[in-house]
């Protein structure tokens, strides 16, 4: 498959890492249909990742964010998942866990890191039965935590949620707990036709009891200037933007691949000399084109409040959310309209062009990227604006 030509990498991205993995998309490619079937990423897909140091771009046992490169974590996500949204995924989302990972006290570092440089962490959701209760030994984690993205290859769990009887929940709403994957049980509960190779498994904890200096105020490790002495502004803004932003990544190449495999389905066929092919074609190219603008004013944005150390305003933030809502929603647009165009014939699991159709409603789907709640709160920013707030637009 040829990729699409003239897609330049963001300008704040390190061309030497994003031009490796543009090397390595023939290799992510070919392992995308086995990935999916075996619901997880190849080994070999692994040891790549962190041997180019993607997975490790903020890890704080790497040396890659030296200067602020979380651009270069998104882009690389873009990158890969042209081939393979389920290794974007990986890239942008379980491998930003480092940024975390960083915010916590050196001990805490040099536990998570005590078998290797190279650790990935993975997350869950809260579930209507995920509880967190203090005692003195600990904190105890029982239930069910949702969609663990890595889990079956991941060394750590990072868990949170409300504790109501602990002595400082007056004034810390949820609490950040780390716990070691060979105490957690994983459950084989990701049976999705989208976003398969993420292994994105829900995990049981039985009454796990995890030490204090495993329990961390959720807002203290996200929130603004922990790490002030850095020079990495991801250890100095808050976290949350950058975190629920590196998304945008995958979405963006999971559409740049669905127009790549279009145009490789009908190059040199007799089908291309269809007009109607032609203006699908031509029409999501240039969709392609305005979210290709849209998501690198978004990263410019973030990477420059970044560097200037700035925390984002309220009006701002909402405006984040919803530029980062229509990407995800103009992306869904570019695949469908390329997948309408098919025939019957193309109606197979197979098809690459069919597994970038499943793969994008999937992360579309995704609450960081969530159309309607956003949208609604947005346009009540801008029905009712508060008297001070900066221009909205």
């Amino acid at each position: 498959m040829h990729d699409l030509p003239g897609l330049a990498f963001h300008r704040d991205a390190l061309p030497s890492l994003c031009q490796r993995a543009v090397q390595h998309l023939p290799k992510w490619r070919e392992r995308a249909a086995a990935a999916e079937a075996s619901r997880r990423l190849s080994p070999h897909t692994f040891e790549e990742l962190f041997a180019g140091g993607w997975l490790d771009l903020l890890s704080p046992r790497a040396p890659f964010t030296s200067a602020g490169h979380w651009p270069t974590l998104v882009e690389s996500a873009r990158i890969a998942a042209r081939a393979c949204a389920s290794t974007g995924w990986m890239v942008a989302l379980v491998g930003g866990h480092g940024a975390i990972a960083r915010r916590l006290p050196p001990a805490c570092m040099d536990l998570l890191y005590a078998e290797g440089p190279h650790q990935l962490f993975a997350s869950a959701s809260i579930s209507a039965d995920s509880v967190l209760s203090f005692e003195p030994g600990g904190v105890r984690a029982d239930g069910r935590w949702r969609f663990s993205s890595g889990i079956d290859d991941a060394t750590w769990i990072m868990l949170n949620a409300p504790c109501p009887n602990h002595p400082d929940s007056a004034h810390t709403p949820r609490f950040l707990v780390l716990v070691a994957t060979h105490e957690v049980e994983r459950l084989d509960s990701w049976d999705t036709c989208a976003m398969a190779a993420t292994g994105s498994h829900d995990v049981l904890t039985r009454g796990v009891l995890v030490p204090h200096d495993r329990v961390f105020a959720l807002h203290e490790v996200f929130g603004q200037g922990t790490q002030g002495s850095t020079s990495d502004y991801i250890d100095r803004v808050p976290l949350v933007p950058y975190l629920t932003t590196s998304i945008i990544g995958p979405l963006l190449g999971c559409a740049e691949g669905a127009l790549a495999a279009f145009v490789t389905a009908f190059e040199g066929s007799l089908t291309a000399s269809d007009p109607r092919i032609a203006e699908q074609a031509a029409h999501s190219a240039v969709q392609l084109y305005s979210a290709e603008l849209l998501y690198a004013s978004i990263v410019t944005r973030l990477h420059n409040a970044g560097l200037h150390n700035c925390a984002l305003e309220t009006a701002h933030l909402l405006q984040l959310k919803r530029d980062r809502a229509y990407l995800a929603h103009q992306c869904v647009q570019v695949v469908r309209r390329l997948v309408e165009r098919l025939g019957a014939s193309s109606l197979v699991a197979g098809n690459p062009l069919q597994r970038h159709w499943r793969d994008i409603q999937a992360m579309a789907a995704h609450r960081d990227v969530a159309w309607n709640e956003t949208m609604r709160a947005s346009g009540d920013a801008l029905l009712h604006p508060t008297i001070g707030d900066p221009p909205r637009h």
